[in-house]
């Protein structure tokens, strides 16, 4: 028996839970919809954007301008009450002036089912009343019922006068019928005003089975599906199933998003249903949005309606405001009770301690000599970082004064090949008796050079031995640099050398090394074209070569 009992308790409850987590899914992909909302938006302005950009041409015909308008119409019907009617009056004005019958009866259905939407009835019924209905073909005949519909189903839920309720009442039902029986059996608007005739009659059964068939027939991403979803959930919630109404009232407000319909109320019907504690939170974000829509729709019933159902979640907000209240009360009570046993706690320990007081003495003087210890090793510490410093200084120095020993070494050879030069011109000119004692012509320059490249490469690689394997790991492994049999050097680490000490001037280079600056400016481009790091920090990172560092201590 205990056995029967606990597996009809789980077959009792399974639903429950399927249900929550289908809601927990489907509320988790509304807000990942919700966050790339205002991408959705940005989609539908674009194109209307786009349309407005090809209207503004001037070379349309009148029937061209209106079939634009009506493409404008289309993407503001569910995005912006205002200036969907703007078009539509521009498209009454253009079938006015093309005497277009149809067209002009067809835009005033359309304003006539936007009117009644809005609340703005009187203007609605006098549109509606333009109309001549033995001029209308199927579709428009199907499209003027269902503003009518429209327009009365408005009318007895929001009329204070009761006689005019019930009349408006009785329209609506005689007006969808007119509807069904005008539309194909398998339409969209035909199985809508089914669906409404179901949920009108009460015959739940039937309004589940007609929903479900239209969103499983409908495109996804579509406003007919959007409504459809709606309805489903509406359907639900009448049949007080909260859960599934919630699971259908989200999906028609991802659809909402997706598409950027602006005039919607799905989302509003979903906040309006989550008002336990775990959502209340999310219930009033969803209604920001909702309030944000309607003011940018700029409806004058949307509004309004709106603020009826924030109230209700303001209300569920504010009982849960209280709720958290008592509990903070009760936590401050228990905290208080708390801190009475600690207090009690407290003196126990104090007693404990007088028993520890020469413990802690003992400890106090141990942490005395510590501190002593860290004392001479911050001051040890202090010294270290001084001879840090000083020999960071002394290494600084020494790159330097290499520098200045080559930069004299450089002059030195600038002199000797003047006064060659010169004592070449003596010769030519004739004036040999001046010179013959002490010189006599010789072609010494470029081993006067050579023997300053060698001085340096030398004195270079001394300081820095690992100087040529480290500059080759940071270049490709095609374009490293070996130097040839007998030489210590080329010229291409020569230039990077000097970088190395500090000389960064291409002209100073080209003075030092005799080669023209775009010469030096060529060798330093194409080593930078091979580099495995940025062109931009690679001479600084030649420039770190042998560096000093405390690893050297």
């Amino acid at each position: 028996m205990r056995n029967l009992l606990f597996t009809a308790l789980l077959l009792a409850i399974a639903p429950f839970a399927l249900a929550q987590n289908d809601l927990k899914s489907v509320l988790s992909q509304l807000d990942a919809t919700l966050s790339h909302r205002d991408s959705y938006i940005a989609g539908r302005e674009q194109r209307i954007e786009s349309l407005k950009s090809i209207l503004g041409k001037s070379d349309f015909s009148d029937a061209q301008r209106y079939i634009l308008n009506q493409q404008l119409i289309d993407e503001y019907t569910p995005y912006q009450a205002d200036s969907t009617i703007d078009y539509l009056y521009r498209n009454i004005n253009l079938a006015k002036k093309m005497r277009d019958t149809r067209r002009l009866d067809e835009s005033r259905i359309q304003l006539a089912y936007l009117y009644s939407s809005a609340g703005i009835y009187l203007e609605a019924a006098t549109l509606l009343q333009q109309v001549d209905t033995t001029k209308l073909d199927r579709k428009q005949l199907v499209d003027y019922y269902v503003a009518r519909h429209k327009l009365n189903d408005e009318l007895q839920l929001y009329s204070h006068d009761s006689v005019q309720g019930t009349q408006s009442w009785h329209l609506t039902v005689l007006y969808a019928q007119l509807i069904v029986d005008n539309t194909e059996p398998e339409s969209t608007t035909h199985l809508n005003f089914l669906l409404w005739q179901a949920i009108n009659d009460r015959n739940y059964e039937q309004a589940v089975e007609i929903s479900e068939r239209l969103c499983s027939t409908l495109p996804p991403i579509s406003r007919d599906y959007a409504e459809a979803s709606y309805m489903r959930a509406l359907v639900a919630d009448l049949m007080k199933d909260t859960f599934t109404a919630q699971v259908w009232f989200a999906r028609s407000a991802m659809t909402d998003i997706q598409l950027a319909i602006r005039d919607n109320a799905a989302l509003k019907s979903l906040a309006n249903t989550l008002l336990d504690d775990d959502n209340i939170q999310r219930a009033m974000r969803y209604m920001r949005i909702v309030m944000d829509d309607a003011r940018f729709f700029n409806s004058r019933l949307r509004p309004w309606q709106d603020a009826l159902a924030l109230h209700v979640i303001e209300e569920a907000y504010m009982a849960r405001r209280k709720r958290m209240d008592s509990m903070y009360n009760i936590f401050v009570a228990s905290i208080a009770c708390f801190m009475l046993l600690a207090l009690g706690g407290v003196i126990f320990v104090l007693r404990q301690n007088r028993k520890l007081s020469f413990a802690r003495l003992e400890l106090q003087q141990a942490n005395n000599r510590l501190n002593i210890s860290n004392n001479d090793l911050q001051r040890i510490n202090k010294q270290l970082a001084e001879l840090n410093s000083q020999i960071s200084e002394a290494n600084e120095v020494k790159e330097e004064y290499i520098g200045i020993f080559l930069t004299m070494c450089s002059e030195y050879i600038d002199k000797i090949i003047a006064s060659r030069r010169q004592v070449r011109r003596l010769l030519r000119d004739g004036r040999i008796d001046e010179l013959k004692k002490e010189y006599s012509p010789s072609d010494g320059d470029s081993r006067e050079l050579e023997e300053f490249y060698h001085n340096f490469d030398t004195t270079f690689l001394q300081l820095y031995p690992t100087f040529i394997e480290d500059f080759n790991s940071l270049l490709n492994k095609e374009a490293r640099i070996e130097p040839k049999k007998g030489e210590l050097l080329n010229t291409e680490l020569r230039i990077f050398a000097l970088i190395r000490l500090g000389i960064n001037d291409s002209s100073k280079i080209a003075a030092l090394l005799r080669y023209s600056v775009s010469t030096i400016y060529n060798y330093r481009s194409k080593i930078k074209g091979h580099t495995l790091v940025s062109r931009d920090n690679f001479e600084e990172r030649i420039k770190t070569i042998g560096a000093f560092s405390p690893q050297h201590l």
